[in-house]
């Protein structure tokens, strides 16, 4: 097995730190922050990351950046002190393209799709579909079975197709 460098890890897994932390806080820049702090325990575990194989190093990275995204959540709890509502966000003065409009609605369906999933059908489908992890992968991570996610996921992306008004492909 090869040593891996920092550059090497970092381009392969941000994606699967970032849709991990935001999958827990769900705004972006709590995500980037988190995204940040997990490569830099990384930095600073170098030498004992760039030994893991590719399993142990998306299992160790994925259970950092959830056990950072969850401080995080606990954090702000306490904290409360913005003069900001929560969740307030700055409106964007320019206007959008319809192409631009036509995504930003089909993300917001989705997104409300998916919050009407249970915990575990939600978290197997962002670690399918935004951490790019395939069934293997979740199973190690979560320790749940490979016929179960299979199953989880077909059920999951039916029940996303029906919430958003599409026809379910037979399989």
């Amino acid at each position: 097995m090869s040593e891996r460098s920092f550059d090497n890890i970092y381009t392969d897994y941000s994606r699967l730190v970032y849709w991990a932390a935001h999958r827990v806080v769900a705004h972006k820049e709590a995500a980037e922050d988190i995204t940040q702090q997990v490569f830099e325990k990384v930095y600073l575990n170098m030498h004992k990351i760039s030994s893991m194989g590719d399993a142990q190093i998306k299992s160790w990275l994925y259970r950092v950046s959830t056990n950072l995204a969850l401080d995080h959540v606990r954090r702000s709890k306490k904290e409360l002190l913005s003069d900001e509502p929560i969740g307030a966000e700055v409106a964007d003065t320019e206007p959008l393209p319809e192409d631009e409009l036509i995504k930003k609605r089909r993300r917001e369906a989705v997104k409300a799709a998916m919050n009407d999933l249970d915990e575990l059908n939600k978290k197997i489908i962002t670690l399918h579909y935004f951490a790019d992890m395939t069934v293997s992968e979740i199973s190690k991570a979560t320790g749940i079975s490979q016929g179960t996610i299979k199953s989880r996921l077909v059920r999951a992306r039916a029940l996303l197709a029906k919430s958003l008004g599409e026809e379910v492909e037979p399989l």
